[in-house]
């Protein structure tokens, strides 16, 4: 299933490589810029709980892959925020990355955070890549999957 999920997100990466940048958009740094903020901001609404900030910033279409390989959708992330089971505490990046292919923006870096699932405490470090894209003029994640960080 990693395997599969793997090959998908880059083929899809390779096709949107190859569309080159409309005429008129920001050049790309101010637009990685732009993607990172906008990373963050989507970060601190889940951290307050902010179900229609989420909502607005991630993809209808959107996947995610956990640390399984299990996937999920925008409907599951936004459920799974409704839910009184899951509360993010905090989320803190370090050694972020980006590079823009044409309407598409891809980060990676590591990410830690704590949060309180069924009244338990629990504190992960992951490797991430998240993938924005250009939706009728405005920028969305698509894709994110996050690497369990291993304990040396």
């Amino acid at each position: 299933m990693r395997f599969q999920a793997g090959a998908l997100v880059m083929l899809g990466l390779l096709a949107v490589m190859t569309h080159a940048p409309s005429a008129g958009q920001q050049p790309a740094s101010d637009q990685t810029a732009e993607v990172e903020k906008l990373d963050r901001e989507l970060s601190a609404a889940g951290v307050r709980g902010d179900v229609d900030a989420t909502a607005r910033l991630v993809a209808d279409e959107a996947v995610f892959v956990h640390e399984t390989g299990k996937t999920t959708t925008k409907a599951d992330l936004l459920a799974f925020m409704k839910s009184a089971d899951y509360k993010l505490e905090s989320e803190n990046f370090d050694d972020i990355h980006s590079t823009q292919f044409g309407d598409t923006v891809v980060l990676w870096g590591r990410v830690t955070s704590q949060a309180t699932y069924k009244q338990k405490a629990v504190h992960a470090t992951y490797d991430f890549t998240d993938v924005w894209q250009r939706h009728n003029g405005h920028w969305q994640q698509v894709f994110t999957r996050g690497t369990p960080v291993g304990k040396p």
